[in-house]
């Protein structure tokens, strides 16, 4: 009798934890080929003002982006924060549907993910001290000079410019703080950027350097098929003004 309830006890203790793992993957699976309800978004949240941290909430034009995107898609969003130079790994991994952080679409990433199409073109700018000013792009050659980790900045230095010293970090909040410390002469940024930046250190000052061959783009898993409902997302963004409105709110400060 005691085996027979020990071999009843056991079966249902298998099936209880069947049924468990079944529904903990349903819960918390990776959103494969978009047909969850929720889309996971890669983001690095220190690029003001396309992501950011304001008051404990994430804000931005590419947070505002990505929402509106979602919205489109009748799905809701999980943004999942993680250095920049991690998010290219994630989407390799599947372990985000899409990405969407200040990522120009150039060649060299496109043979690793996929992209959609552009929604925005990037300016390149120099940060830098009043007291030293770096504001014409032949001042670059032999400056220290930092930039973020694997971003295009960092790419077009060292195409343009070898002979830079190239400090390459994962946070531009830190690479400002080097310049402000002396560490380096300046920090080679987004144009924008580089304005909100100088708006909260009154020391500092930026210049126009030169304008991106790539665009902003979202960044999502090889072979995903959101890529072509984002892309006529974006489309329809584009046709009703909405992205002109992000801009309008988020950059034309």
């Amino acid at each position: 009798m005691s085996v027979g309830w020990s071999h009843r006890t056991m079966k249902a203790c298998l099936r209880m934890r069947m049924a468990f793992v079944v529904l903990l993957s349903l819960l918390c699976g990776c959103n494969d080929d978009g047909n969850s309800n929720t889309m996971k978004f890669a983001v690095c949240a220190d690029y003001p003002p396309f992501e950011y941290y304001e008051n404990g909430e994430l804000k931005g034009f590419d947070i505002d982006m990505a929402k509106l995107i979602a919205q489109e898609l009748n799905k809701k969003i999980q943004f999942e924060e993680m250095q920049f130079s991690a998010i290219l790994v994630s989407l390799q991994q599947k372990s985000v549907d899409a990405a969407i952080s200040a990522i120009a679409a150039t060649d060299k990433r496109r043979q690793k993910v996929d992209f959609s199409s552009e929604y925005y073109t990037e300016v390149f700018a120099t940060i830098y001290n009043k007291d030293h000013p770096v504001t014409d792009k032949n001042q670059l050659s032999g400056l220290k000079i930092a930039c973020q980790l694997g971003s295009t900045m960092e790419m077009w230095l060292k195409k343009n410019f070898p002979q830079a010293i190239i400090v390459a970090i994962d946070n531009n909040n830190q690479a400002v703080e080097m310049l402000k410390a002396g560490h380096v002469k300046c920090v080679f940024i987004n144009l924008v950027q580089a304005e909100a930046f100088c708006r909260n250190n009154s020391e500092l000052a930026f210049s126009w350097i030169a304008e991106s061959t790539d665009g902003y783009a979202i960044a999502l898993p090889k072979g995903s098929e959101l890529l072509e409902k984002i892309n006529k997302t974006i489309a329809k963004l584009k046709s009703e003004g909405k992205i002109d409105r992000l801009k309008q709110k988020w950059l034309a400060k």
